[in-house]
């Protein structure tokens, strides 16, 4: 998975000089970018089981220090869905709301 914050560092890394014209960029193939991120790159892509609990989704988050947490089915290896902080506040704010007008 690509990210800006990778899309970033790449850009870094081929445009150190501002006398490198930026019209290079529509010759680059992101083919390309991943081999040379994948090169430099010590992470591995942090994700999640539908299976897995809050807890698990949080902790990942903030152990991490990552802002997007993909659910990947085991069997297809597709996304399910992205979790970020905010859906899950959100998720949060409606559960216990609805759970504090039920009692």
């Amino acid at each position: 998975m690509l990210t800006i914050t990778d899309f970033i560092n790449i850009l870094h890394r081929y445009y150190r000089s501002p006398m490198v014209q930026i019209y290079e960029l529509e010759e680059h193939k992101i083919e390309t970018w991943r081999e040379a991120y994948l090169q430099y790159s010590l992470n591995s892509l942090i994700s999640i089981t539908p299976d897995s609990s809050l807890f698990e989704a949080i902790y990942s988050l903030l152990k991490n220090k990552i802002h997007r947490l993909p659910v990947i089915d085991p069997e297809s290896g597709n996304v399910l869905h992205i979790l970020t902080h905010k859906r899950i506040l959100k998720f949060l704010h409606i559960f216990v709301r609805a759970f504090m007008l039920y009692f």
